[in-house]
């Protein structure tokens, strides 16, 4: 069985060389980076095989097959430069995997202050207030907050005032397919009650009055379809995004 490590961003469990977390896209720097110098290796090792090729080869055609290593070199750079530009605009906003000791000491205090924080936003079911806290830590000050007080209602908090900004975008016919996307993934997660217990006092209801009316209003989608769903997306207690985004891509000329 692969060593597994807990996601800092969704708190789901990944394989610890995953690039990205299956379940939230984030991006797992340990993996990526394995998975960079992999790339470079083998890199390594194709120059090498090119210069072991039989000399009277090299004699008929030095000049083109010098030309060809150059080319896939220079190719092999350009990709490895792309996936670092890639890497970075992934995890410029979102929390470091390995802090300094430094970091991890502030990342704790502001944790233990924002945890009271959500605690009281908790208490005054304020949703927009979690949400503002989740966010600003993780997308601003690039602190996890994983394993305080009431983690699973911030984080939900989060995703029902990004839906609200999808629905918005339907109302105005603004839709594309990436905001299809979050709009389908979101209405899943609270269908599926991806909150769990902590927060199915604030979420339970407005599964009911708002959710489900959008899945089978707007969406198209029926009970009976969500509930085929349920195996191919949820991987208890996750809804699984990329899967939920396959199953349904199909469907997103159908929202209105």
């Amino acid at each position: 069985m692969k060593e597994e490590i807990i996601c800092p961003n969704c708190g789901a469990p990944i394989e610890k060389d995953s690039v990205k977390c299956p379940y939230c896209g984030y991006i797992n720097e340990e993996g990526a980076e394995k998975k960079f110098q992999e790339d470079i290796s083998e890199i390594k090792e194709d120059i090498e095989e090119k210069k072991k090729e039989p000399s009277k080869a090299l004699l008929k055609g030095f000049a083109g097959g010098g030309k060809t290593v150059l080319i896939t070199v220079v190719i092999l750079v350009i990709l490895a430069i792309i996936f670092f530009v890639e890497l970075l605009r992934e995890t410029k906003d979102k929390p470091k995997l390995f802090p300094t000791v430094e970091e991890q000491e502030y990342a704790s205090a502001y944790a233990e202050v924002a945890g009271k924080e959500i605690a009281e936003a908790y208490d005054n079911k304020d949703i927009a207030r979690m949400a503002e806290i989740y966010d600003k830590a993780y997308s601003e000050d690039r602190v996890d907050l994983y394993g305080i007080p009431h983690y699973d209602t911030a984080r939900a908090s989060s995703f029902y005032m990004k839906l609200q900004q999808c629905i918005s975008k339907l109302d105005n016919n603004e839709m594309s397919g990436k905001v299809a996307e979050e709009l389908t993934y979101y209405c899943f997660y609270f269908y599926f009650m991806a909150y769990g217990d902590d927060g199915a006092e604030i979420f339970d209801p407005i599964r009911e009055a708002e959710i489900i009316p959008i899945i089978t209003e707007r969406l198209g989608f029926t009970v009976d379809d969500m509930e085929g769903f349920r195996e191919k997306v949820v991987d208890p207690p996750h809804v699984n995004r990329y899967r939920v985004y396959k199953v349904t891509k199909k469907y997103y000329k159908n929202y209105h």
